[in-house]
């Protein structure tokens, strides 16, 4: 009878070690920050998943690429959006968005507040009252906790009635110590108001302000926060030049580690505890 039963104590052992090992191999990621870079051309559609699985989805590209940032998530397994965040209200930063609230069950929805009646924001609108869901404004102050992720607001602290990149949300995401920049299309003005205000850490990973744009990454603003790597999003040969040689010439001066979509396609960035870091990229070879 004792022999029974420390065989059945040893077979449940080993079938729980068998479990926890299948799940690990599943998943080798687990315990990660991914940061995924979505192709969407001359637009930005960033997925970032925290090691709690919270799902953050910032900006989705213009409508037309909205299929693109679809089939991207199904890809990577995403069930559910914790978060969508949109970084202010130009086309190339919000067109799809409605269209992948609607295929997604999403928590929350947040936005820089504005005064913006544009056609895209309506849709998004509607899909939430629609679906529920929550809309909630951001500024300079605010505060997002998902778990152990914490999303701090550095901009915009006013409203600009001209320019909307200038009402763009400047924010870091807080993981494990380590801090992660999402400029949105914030120029030079702002990253130095924001440099007045707050005093910045060091960040492994910079977003790229407006597509690499001159207009963005000011030499205080890198020299400050001092990225280890930054991704660009833009389209292939597009027609403003993205990104400009200041920008990439900014970059190699603070020996900032650059990818872009315009060469690189979809990218996936897993950061661990460590802040060890390794690159895929939708080409299937391993960047780093």
């Amino acid at each position: 009878m004792r022999k029974k039963l420390l065989f059945k104590g040893l077979l449940v052992c080993l079938t729980l070690l068998y479990t926890i090992f299948c799940l690990t191999a599943c998943n080798p990621h687990q315990g990660q920050l991914e940061i995924h870079l979505i192709d969407v051309g001359q637009g930005d559609s960033t997925l970032v998943v925290t090691p709690d699985n919270k799902n953050i989805l910032i900006d989705g590209g213009e409508d037309e690429y909205s299929r693109n940032v679809i089939r991207h998530l199904k890809r990577s397994h995403i069930k559910k959006l914790d978060a969508v965040i949109g970084t202010h209200f130009d086309s190339d930063h919000i067109g799809g968005l409605d269209k992948v609230i609607e295929e997604f069950p999403t928590k929350n929805v947040y936005f820089p507040p504005s005064r913006a009646s544009k056609t895209d924001l309506i849709e998004i609108l509607d899909v939430c009252r629609r679906k529920n869901i929550k809309i909630t404004p951001l500024k300079s102050g605010d505060q997002v906790k998902l778990d152990h992720t914490l999303i701090n607001v550095l901009s915009p602290r006013n409203i600009s009635r001209d320019d909307e990149n200038k009402n763009s949300l400047i924010f870091t995401i807080f993981q494990n110590g380590t801090s992660f920049m999402f400029t949105g299309d914030a120029d030079s003005e702002m990253e130095k108001e924001v440099l007045a205000h707050y005093r910045l850490p060091r960040c492994i990973y910079l977003k790229t302000g407006h597509h690499g744009s001159k207009t963005a990454s000011c030499d205080e603003f890198i020299g400050t926060i001092r990225p280890q790597m930054a991704s660009i999003s833009c389209g292939y040969k597009n027609k403003y030049g993205h990104p400009h040689q200041e920008t990439l010439d900014t970059f190699k001066k603070y020996q900032v580690q650059t990818f872009r979509t315009d060469l690189n396609g979809d990218m996936v960035f897993y950061f661990d505890v460590r802040n060890t870091k390794k690159i895929y990229s939708k080409r299937k070879y391993l960047l780093e």
